[in-house]
């Protein structure tokens, strides 16, 4: 599978203009905390990952992370695709629409 940049910036726009829509401007996240599978069992899928590896994740350092990249404190790093989509998940799971 490849995946154009290009068409991917069109979806993720075309997902939060949806959400504006519907008049979402804000979202209440109240979880904060959420495990995190390690990289290398992630995609094993028919090898469930031993739970001393299981590790948790934060969404407030997430969001803080994804915060100073917005407002210019820290550039922006490939890495942080992956707070950001710790905190996409979250929303697209307790949002219906």
């Amino acid at each position: 599978m490849k995946i154009q940049l290009a068409d991917l910036r069109r979806a993720v726009n075309a997902l939060f203009d949806h959400l504006e829509r519907t008049g979402r401007t804000e979202l209440d996240v109240t979880e904060d905390f959420y495990w995190n599978i390690p990289e290398k069992h992630l995609y094993s899928v028919y090898t469930p990952p031993p739970e001393s590896e299981l590790t948790m994740g934060q969404l407030s350092d997430d969001w803080n992370e994804v915060e100073k990249i917005a407002s210019g404190q820290r550039p922006p790093t490939a890495y942080a695709l992956v707070w950001l989509s710790s905190i996409l998940r979250i929303i697209g799971s307790k949002l219906i629409s």
